[in-house]
């Protein structure tokens, strides 16, 4: 028995979008993430603020860059990660007096460049929050790495302190990111079957950070346009923050 083309259409959206994103979630034992200390409302995002033991106020702030997706940030997947990984990084942060601050945006895939003011003004909050004068650490994993580097470097440009004595990065495609053609012609040509993967495969975001891209499953790989004018833009703000090198 033959498949019709409506048919197939219908599996492919009664399942789960097929999209680039970490997960899935570990397991649903995990507990949610405690309440934060604070929420603070940026343009394009928002932050969870959790503070250290022992703290007052914020005190020694450590920011964290969400990674590329589609949709807005989920912080509570993302304190799943980082706490639930490998080691529980974001308590032992926070067991050295370290405050964390979990920044997301309201769209993932958006342009690295409209991301980087959501990191910005997350630095600058910290900055005004800040009891004493401890110096921030700013980074971000995946693609949060680049949205923090070019935030950080965009700021020292235009003159605005940001007052961060360390830049990290997580797995971060410094380089550009690859994701294989014949994957993406698959995502272009069930397009009409599904929008979604294909829609997420040419966002402003993927675009800027792939270093090979086809817009269409009968297209030549080339660089995009987005992501020549993301590199432009890096590199009028000199390529990187003063606090140090990507890791």
């Amino acid at each position: 028995m033959s498949t019709t083309e409506e048919q197939a259409a219908e599996a492919f959206q009664s399942g789960p979008p097929i999209v680039l994103a970490p997960g899935p979630r570990t397991s649903d034992r995990i507990p949610p993430p405690p309440p934060p200390t604070d929420v603070w409302d940026l343009p394009h995002g928002t932050a969870w603020v959790y503070r250290g033991e022992g703290n007052n106020g914020l005190t020694r702030p450590v920011l964290t860059a969400d990674g590329f997706s589609v949709g807005p940030s989920d912080l509570s997947f993302t304190w799943e990660q980082l706490e639930h990984g490998p080691s529980p990084l974001l308590s032992e942060l926070r067991r050295r007096g370290r405050d964390v601050v979990l920044v997301g945006y309201h769209e993932r895939s958006a342009s690295i460049l409209q991301n980087a003011e959501t990191v910005m003004a997350a630095v600058t909050e910290a900055i005004d929050r800040r009891v004493g004068d401890h110096p921030l650490a700013v980074g971000g994993f995946s693609m949060g790495g680049l949205v923090a580097r070019y935030a950080l470097a965009k700021m020292e440009t235009e003159g605005i302190e940001h007052d961060a004595q360390l830049y990290y990065s997580w797995d971060s495609p410094h380089t550009g990111a690859w994701i294989p053609i014949a994957l993406q012609a698959l995502a272009h040509y069930t397009k009409k079957l599904d929008p979604r993967f294909s829609d997420q495969i040419n966002s402003p975001a993927a675009q800027e950070l792939l270093w090979q891209h086809i817009a269409d499953w009968k297209d030549e790989p080339a660089t995009s346009e987005r992501r020549l004018a993301f590199l432009r833009a890096l590199e009028e703000v000199g390529t990187g923050p003063e606090t140090g090198r990507p890791g």
